[in-house]
Formats: C-alpha cells, structure tokens, sequence
C-alpha cells in the first residue's frame, strides 16, 4: 500500500512540513485489510517494505523540493550588459560576456568611450517592457542564474544571449561555453559594437583590475574629444560613440545641467563649451550618474 502525506510549499522556502494534524512528512502511513489474514511474519515483511517504500519516496520529493527552478520569468531590471534581476533572482546570461560597466573601449578612430555603459544601455532598450523569459541552466559561485533569456515581440521569441554577442555588446564566454563562438566571429568580420574598435576581454579586464563580477562598479567618466580637436564655430566637436553621435550635456542659463540626446528635439540647435563645464557622453546612463537630467523635448 503506498504511503500518505502531506507537503506544503510556500513562496521563499523549498518545502515545509504540514502541521500537526495531517500525516506528517517523512512518516508513511500503512493500512492493512483487515479481512485478509496472514501470518505474523508475513504482516511484519509487508509492513518493512511499505516503511521501506514510504522513506524512498519521501527522499525523492524531498531532493525534487529543493531543486532550482527551470524558468524564472517576468519584468527585468538591467543590471549591466549580461546580468539580469527578475523577481528578486540575479541571472547572469549563459555563454557570453559582456564589457564591465567601468570598462572603456577604443572607437574607430582610437577615443575611448565606456562601452560597458554602451551594452548596459542597448540591452535596456531591447528588453524594453517586454517581459523576459530565463531558462535556467546552472548557478554560479556568485549565486546567480546561470540562463539562456529571451523576449517575445511582434515576431516572435528572440533570444537575448544571441543578440548580445551578434551585435558586438558581448563576447562568446568561450571558458564556459563554445556556442556563441559563430556568432562572435560574424560580429568581427562585421565590425559590430566593440568590434569596431580596440577592447580588452571582460574577463582579462577584471583580472587587470582586481575586480571579480559581483564587486563595487566604478564611476564612469564623461567622454570628451581627443586633444587637438578643431572646435567648429559656437561650440566643440561632437564626438562619434559606439552607439553613434554622442549625448550633448548642456548647463543652462539657470545653471540646470540638460543632456539632449541625437533624436531630441533640440540636439541640433544645442552647442556643447566644454571650458565651461558641459559634457558629452556616450549613454545616458553615464550623463545621469554625472547629474545631469534629460532633456523634456
């Protein structure tokens, strides 16, 4: 006869034992007809391999109770360029890696922009509102999620791991997995995202700089042009990021600190003096952290 029980689940523990009143776990309970007539032998054989069977069972449902779950889904916060928060879980994107958020790579033309912050905010934008899907594969030293992630749009699921690396936002992890490789190597050839440029690995990145991927990031520093740059008349050059034209910090006459990016409205019209303390960066998410606000228009 298969033994009885009770378990309860709950949201933030993996098993809880019922309360006293109903069968307890870990204690199978065995009823015997009462019509049928065996020897005391017998009934004591039966009644081993019940207990028996109930224990096995109880451990199986136990060791299943406690497992991670496979897919954790729901509204993401952006952490950096390849780690995600859903629900309170940290998820760290299986087999690519992206530039640390105090990383700065080489442009085209050889000036440094903080292409940690550029894949931060790119993946912002892909995610969006959208909801985000991660299949959980293992769980790292960090505690973290170990998943492939994915979005569903207008055109169907897409997977974020892939996009990360085919847009040049990321690398093939290649110490942990080989099936982004491919895809890094069309985003070389392509000069996409760090590719156009010059960068350092991530991972080579936080060994030069005594930094493993669950410590403090650092502030990031406003771009500014290279030296000797030709200033046109009414203001200074704007510089070329990753992403594209650079965000215009602007200090108004009241002395409010304005970042106008290259869709705004007023972009065009706003001259950057950096003498005077204006800025140009290369995401918002670096002109905020400087103190700067968007612009309204």
């Amino acid at each position: 006869m298969a033994p009885t029980m009770q378990v309860t689940r709950s949201k933030h523990t993996a098993t809880g034992i019922a309360p006293r009143g109903r069968a307890p776990a870990f204690r199978p309970v065995c009823r015997f007809a009462q019509e049928h007539q065996s020897s005391i032998a017998n009934a004591a054989s039966a009644a081993g391999r019940t207990i028996l069977a109930g224990f096995a069972s109880c451990i199986v449902l136990a060791s299943g109770a406690v497992a991670a779950p496979t897919v954790i889904e729901g509204r993401a916060r952006v952490v950096d360029g390849d780690t995600l928060v859903i629900n309170g879980e940290r998820i760290r994107f299986y087999g690519v890696d992206a530039p640390e958020s105090a990383q700065q790579c080489q442009d085209a033309k050889g000036a440094q922009y903080p292409c940690g912050l550029v894949s931060k905010d790119a993946l912002e934008k892909k995610i969006g509102s959208s909801s985000v899907s991660c299949d959980v594969k293992n769980t790292d030293m960090y505690g973290r999620s170990v998943s492939v992630c994915a979005i569903k749009g207008l055109t169907g699921t897409e997977e974020l791991n892939s996009w990360l690396v085919s847009n040049g936002y990321a690398v093939a992890y290649r110490q942990y997995s080989k099936d982004y490789i491919p895809l890094e190597d069309a985003a070389h050839a392509a000069n996409k995202g760090i590719w156009a440029g010059q960068f350092q690995v991530p991972s080579e990145w936080r060994k030069a700089n005594k930094r493993t991927e669950s410590g403090p990031v650092q502030a990031a520093v406003a771009y500014t042009p290279p030296p000797g740059a030709k200033a046109p008349v009414g203001g200074d050059p704007v510089p070329q990021c990753a992403n594209g034209p650079a965000i215009k910090g602007n200090i108004n006459a009241s002395g409010e600190k304005i970042y106008h990016v290259p869709s705004g409205r007023f972009y065009d019209s706003v001259r950057i003096d950096l003498k005077d303390g204006e800025k140009f960066f290369c995401t918002e998410t670096e002109a905020k952290a400087a103190g700067w606000r968007a612009s309204a228009q």
